[in-house]
Formats: C-alpha cells, sequence, structure tokens
C-alpha cells in the first residue's frame, strides 16, 4: 500500500530523526511504499520577525544574550549534518507549511493510508497546527485509512483547552485505529476525546539493535570513547556534577556528542558551536557507552536498545509519562530519578545498575507490530 507519516518537523533533535526514520524503514521492510510528509509551521511575519529582532538586540545590549541575534539565518549551516542524514534515509515529501498545501499534498498522491506519530504529535504546543495531526485537512477525504500510532500527549494531564478538545475529538473518531506512547495517553483519548485507543512502543523500539549498528558502520567499530555518555536536553550545573561524579567512581571519564551550544561552560558562543555532530556519531555514542546518563526519552530508548547500564533525570517539565510508561512495564523504574542531587547520595547503588533484560519489551513489541499488520491490512 502507499502509506504517508505525518510526524512532528524532524531535523533539529535526535530523537525526532530517529524515531520517524525508524517508523519508515519498518512500515518499508512490510513491503509498503512509504512517505513521511516534510510538514512544518508558517514562516514568521516580517512584524513578529522584526520585533524579535529589536528584543534580541536589548538583550545583547544590557549582557542577557549569547547566542546570535540572527540564529534562524544559519538553519541549514547548523542542522547540515542531520539534514543529510534525513536526505539519505528517509523519504519525505516536498515542503509543506499549511492545511491548504496537506490537502493538496494528499489529493495529489492518492494515498491508501496515513499514520499519524509518533512522538508529541498530540501535544498542542509542540505542534504546528493540533488539528493537522487528527486529519482535519482530510474531512472530505472519505477514503483513505487513519491511523494514528505511539503517538504522546507527552504528559499525563490534560493541556487542550475546551475548544480544541471538542473540535479534536470529533476528528478522533474518524480514526480506523489508535495506539499512543504512553499508558495515560488511553486514559486521556477515553475522558476526553471519546475514543478508544491501545498501548504501543515507540517506533525505535520496532527495530533491533543490529539495525542501527549497521546504520552506524564503521562509526561503531571505530569508537574510541567507552567511558560515561551524556547526553541532556536541558544541560545544568547539578547534571554536570553528577555526571563527573559518576564518571570517577567508575574509573573512567565523561563524553558528550551534541551541539556546543548545550555545553554549561561555554560562556560565548559562536555559530560553530551550534552544529549538530552526524546523527551516526550520536548513535555510535550510545553503542560505546559503559554507562549513560540522559534527561532524554529517547536517550533512555536508545539506552535500552543497545544493552547499556543507564540512569534517567526526568524532567518534570517536559513530562514524567513517557519515561514511567514504559519503565514500569519493562522492570526500570530503579533507573529514573526525579533530582540530579540524588546520585551524589546513592553513587554506590547507582555504580551497580546493570542492562535491562529484554523479555518484557520483546512481548511489548510483539504487540505493536501486531497493532501495525492487523490495522494495515487492505480492506479491499
Amino acid at each position: 500500500m502507499k502509506i504517508s507519516i505525518l510526524t512532528l518537523p524532524i531535523g533539529k533533535n535526535y530523537g525526532g530523526i530517529m524515531q520517524a526514520f525508524a517508523m519508515q524503514k519498518f512500515l518499508r521492510d512490510m513491503g509498503h511504499d512509504v512517505v513521511t510528509i516534510n510538514y512544518d509551521s508558517p514562516e514568521p511575519s516580517f512584524l513578529y520577525k522584526k520585533t524579535r529582532f529589536f528584543y534580541r538586540c536589548a538583550k545583547k545590549f544590557v549582557g542577557r544574550q549569547n547566542t546570535p541575534i540572527n540564529i534562524e539565518s544559519y538553519t541549514s549551516y547548523i542542522l547540515q549534518n542531520t539534514q543529510l542524514f534525513i536526505d539519505e534515509n528517509i523519504s519525505q515529501s516536498e515542503y509543506i507549511n499549511s492545511s491548504s498545501g496537506l490537502k493538496n499534498n494528499f489529493k495529489t498522491n492518492k494515498y491508501d493510508v496515513i499514520v499519524v506519530g509518533s512522538d508529541q504529535t498530540w501535544r498542542p504546543a509542540y505542534s504546528p497546527n493540533i488539528y493537522n495531526y487528527y486529519l482535519e485537512f482530510l474531512k472530505d477525504n472519505k477514503k483513505i485509512k487513519r491511523i494514528a500510532y505511539a503517538s504522546s500527549f507527552g504528559v499525563d494531564n490534560w493541556e487542550y483547552s475546551n475548544k480544541q478538545t471538542k473540535r479534536c475529538a470529533k476528528l478522533a473518531s474518524s480514526f480506523d485505529a489508535i495506539s499512543v506512547r504512553e499508558k495515560s495517553g488511553i486514559e486521556l483519548c477515553k475522558d476526553h476525546l471519546s475514543v478508544s485507543s491501545t498501548y504501543t512502543l515507540d517506533p525505535t523500539l520496532l527495530l533491533d539493535k543490529e539495525d542501527y549498528l549497521e546504520l552506524i558502520g564503521e562509526r561503531y567499530k571505530k569508537g574510541k570513547n567507552n567511558g560515561v555518555f551524556t547526553y541532556f536536553l536541558d544541560a545544568n550545573q547539578e547534571k554536570h556534577n553528577s555526571a563527573q561524579l559518576l564518571s570517577q567512581s567508575l574509573f573512567t571519564h565523561t563524553y558528550t556528542c551534541q551541539s556546543q551550544k548545550d555545553s554549561i561552560l561555554l560562556k560565548n558562543y559562536n555559530i560553530e558551536d551550534y552544529i549538530m555532530p552526524p546523527v551516526e556519531d550520536w548513535l555510535a555514542s550510545f553503542a560505546n557507552a559503559s554507562f549513560i546518563l540522559t534527561d532524554s526519552f529517547h536517550g533512555m530508548v536508545f539506552s535500552i536498545i543497545f544493552d547499556k547500564p543507564f540512569l534517567v533525570i526526568v524532567n518534570k517539565e517536559r513530562g514524567a509519562a513517557r519515561f514511567e510508561s514504559l519503565l514500569s512495564q519493562i522492570g526500570g523504574l530503579d533507573n529514573l530519578i526525579y533530582d540530579p542531587i540524588s546520585i551524589n547520595k546513592n553513587i554506590s547503588k547507582i555504580k551497580c545498575i546493570q542492562p535491562l533484560g529484554k523479555e518484557k519489551l520483546l512481548l511489548l513489541k510483539d504487540k505493536s507490530i501486531s497493532f501495525l499488520i492487523n490495522n494495515l491490512i487492505d480492506d479491499n
């Protein structure tokens, strides 16, 4: 079948790129013709850009703006490595930044199925247009099959306005099948959207470790790290100090693989600090680690995939439900902490953490694959 995937804009976040890659690869390996819709928000208005420019200039003047004022003009340069990976490994549609553009693309291509997900596609604050992720632009198309796969609300509380709730509930009722990435999402679907759903794994967990090792290639074989790999979306001094203490207790070192702008040690930035390293290097960093410390959901996922001992520092503002939902089902809640200072207090116990067993994970994987296979059956 001809399948389209609608997920959040990809390119600026390793986890988002990898879930998009995994979703497409899995469906292609099933024998389908698959394309990921290259959808993003419209360009900001001229007035917004001017206001933003003068605001940043004011912050620069008082010493509160270290980053380049016109950082957006360097986007393609900053994302050169991740974009290369996307171009080589993910088949995308033409660039679309409007509901009418989405509608025209689907009218032209006549897809048999659309899969919404994964990632936080159903979190209003993260979506370019939340109604498009409930397929409002397809409300007049009765032929295409609608599936939500591991779509995530990100948190376990309801963040929609009353208007959004009413409108999205009506749209959700037109889906042929819905699965969510967190157990809490099942209740959110039931209580606020009045639809039933099931739990499925993030697409990255549908692939095997060998799939990623093949993707890394020689980078993995030549890896020189084998220390404590840190991957923080929100770095701070406490996390840095905890990582240093952990590495010292394990008689090794820390290393990372992300843009240097995320380093808390930098005081003055230049544009080179913003460049994201290649995706393959990021994956190889997990594969070569002796221990992983992260605050990222996909950082946690790839720690599991590569059979590494790991610790997750929960970022409550980004949402804890994603972490708790998966780890509670595979016996990994002890790998979860809510305060980096607790690492200092429990260092002897943390040093003994072992990779998680995968027996329970494999059962969840089988159920997730069955959901896709059963709902992709051509009714015709």
